[in-house]
């Protein structure tokens, strides 16, 4: 806009000041002379604080671009590097029903602990033929070899066996929700 009224400004200046016109008029005084000279300075003062002005503007603009490029360097070399998310609900669904197979596992297991503390126990079992049935029924249900081993170890009463189920049990827990 301003650029424009610059432009018309000179326009009607080199109007005045052109031959042909002058013939039509009878005279410039010095006074108008130096008027129109000093308004013609300063529209090309106006002029060149513009073009500075968009020259600063575009080297703004090419230091951003820079700036983006290496931005976008950056983020190249980085990507990589991002371990992706799970992008498949069904895979985060099937780490989740592990952990909780192995937290159902443990909480049968838990069974005769609850009923020597007089607790109520989440399930029932006749007797520990039956709750040793479930323990190996679940644990070929998970299809985890190493699991049916200590429950093998708890059934034959090796010391310390229900303790090595519940480290294993969490570790599984730990793995399958990371």
């Amino acid at each position: 806009m301003k650029k424009a009224i610059m432009i018309g400004t000179v326009l009607v200046l080199l109007l005045f000041l052109s031959p042909s016109c002058a013939a039509g008029v009878s005279g410039l005084s010095q006074e108008e002379y130096d008027k129109l000279v000093s308004d013609l300075a300063a529209v090309q003062t106006q002029i060149q604080s513009l073009q500075d002005d968009l020259t600063a503007a575009q080297s703004q603009i090419q230091s951003l671009q820079d700036d983006l490029t290496a931005v976008q360097g950056d983020l190249a070399k980085v990507q990589p590097q991002i371990q992706p998310l799970p992008e498949d609900k069904e895979v985060a669904e099937e780490k989740r029903a592990e952990a909780l197979a192995y937290a159902e596992y443990m909480d049968i297991l838990m069974y005769q602990l609850w009923k020597e503390a007089k607790l109520t126990p989440r399930f029932e079992f006749e007797d520990d033929s039956e709750w040793i049935m479930e323990l190996r029924s679940r644990t070929s249900d998970m299809g985890d070899v190493e699991l049916s081993n200590y429950t093998k170890e708890l059934e034959e009463r090796r010391e310390f066996a229900m303790e090595q189920i519940w480290y294993y049990c969490l570790d599984r827990i730990e793995k399958a929700l990371k």
